[in-house]
């Protein structure tokens, strides 16, 4: 059993939300905790200055705040964090910050049959120091 389980939260992965914290739930020890975390990616600056219309970070981060609430109106008991970065590499380091000993996370089907795992969780499971446990 898990003290302290990190669930990593995208958009386009919102349908397997459920199997996520079904797992993490049955996983999780008597007293232990349970987190939710988004990532907003900054935008490179190779890019960003070419872009006319710069996004608001400000406003994105709000947005995925308001996600999160949504998501888990019905248990408020697990928190809550909206990071900024590289999916893949901030999860990894928030979770050894944190002190996490397993993250849920989910797996995207890449087009590639050669890849067994997106390039989120490809990269989370290289760079985390806890257990990663992936859904598809």
């Amino acid at each position: 059993m898990y003290q302290n389980i990190l669930i990593p939260i995208t958009p386009d992965h919102e349908a397997l939300l459920p199997e996520q914290i079904e797992i993490a739930q049955r996983l999780k020890a008597e007293g232990g905790k349970i987190s939710a975390v988004s990532v907003v990616e900054d935008f490179p600056t190779h890019v960003a200055e070419y872009m006319v219309v710069r996004p608001d970070q400000k406003e994105i981060t709000k947005r995925a705040f308001e996600m999160l609430d949504r998501l888990f109106a019905d248990d408020p008991d697990i928190g809550r964090k909206v990071l900024t970065g590289k999916p893949g590499v901030v999860v990894a380091e928030y979770a050894e910050k944190t002190g996490a000993d397993l993250i849920v996370a989910c797996a995207s089907r890449p087009g590639s049959s050669g890849y067994a795992l997106g390039s989120t969780s490809s990269r989370l499971t290289r760079r985390a120091t806890c257990s990663v446990m992936v859904v598809r």
